[in-house]
């Protein structure tokens, strides 16, 4: 995680998801990497993606307050951009 979280530092968004997918492969109940991973696809604009990772964090962990408003968050854009893009 500390890999991922120094390239997440320098604004390398793209090389720390894919080291918090690595991690998240390896350890699926991480909750804490789910939700980096979920952040890095965020800042990535890859809105589905990030609330799939946001959802996954919600089911192990349902009180997880900040993955609890990001789906929200990401629900209410996708739905005001185009409710299509996934299916609730």
């Amino acid at each position: 995680m500390i890999d991922a979280a120094k390239l997440e530092e320098t604004g390398d968004f793209r090389a720390a998801l894919e080291k918090y997918q690595e991690i998240t492969l390896a350890e699926t109940k991480n909750v804490e990497a789910l939700f980096r991973l979920g952040e890095m696809h965020h800042q990535l604009g890859e809105l589905p993606k990030a609330l799939s990772a946001y959802i996954r964090v919600s089911d192990l962990e349902p009180d997880h307050k900040k993955a609890n408003v990001k789906i929200t968050m990401i629900q209410s854009i996708m739905d005001y951009f185009n409710p299509d893009l996934y299916n609730p």
